[in-house]
């Protein structure tokens, strides 16, 4: 019994990691219950992907679908973040990232086998490293009714703008690289 009064204790960063969790592991029993169907709805964006990677396809259009999916989850965030139940509501969203992580690395495990992990961290890992610290800013500010200075507002849309270009540039050619082999 005393165990459930220490959680309620916990910092609120404790809170989105428990939700993450959470979520990485919702997803993962998701992903294993509905893999035929995960799997059909998949093949949509794995085929803008693969046409940028083996070069049939537009990486402009790559470029574009990732742009329009990334700036969508940072103004939710950020509108979140302005609500009464700005931190709540983060952790919703941080429940569903882990969620939404777990399907594609269960999809990938199950096409891909052992290889799945290697083509989820290429497909994940360059633009994660720009879009992560945008999204804890805002994350770790939700609540709080403050201003943020303009500079951290440019810096923010710089990261963003890196990261969209690691989902359309850089991926596709780590993808192309480990997909010959």
């Amino acid at each position: 019994m005393r165990g459930a009064f220490v959680m309620l204790r916990k910092r609120y960063g404790d809170w989105l990691l428990a939700a993450l969790a959470a979520g990485a592991v919702a997803g993962t029993v998701m992903a294993n219950l509905l893999e035929p169907q995960l799997r059909e709805q998949a093949a949509g964006m794995g085929s803008l992907l693969a046409g940028s990677v083996y070069g049939n396809g537009s990486r402009l259009e790559l470029m574009r679908a990732a742009a329009l999916q990334r700036l969508g989850e940072t103004v939710l965030l950020w509108g979140a973040g302005l609500t009464a139940a700005a931190r709540p509501l983060c952790c919703l969203l941080a429940a569903y990232l882990g969620c939404s992580a777990a399907v594609v690395l269960s999809v990938l495990t199950c096409e891909k086998g052992m290889m799945g992990l290697a083509v989820y961290l290429a497909t994940v890992l360059p633009q994660a490293a720009c879009y992560l610290p945008v999204w804890l800013f805002l994350a770790g500010a939700a609540g709080r009714r403050m201003r943020i200075p303009i500079r951290y507002v440019l810096a923010g849309a710089v990261l963003l703008a890196a990261g969209i270009w690691c989902e359309g540039v850089i991926s596709p050619w780590l993808l192309r690289g480990l997909l010959r082999r």
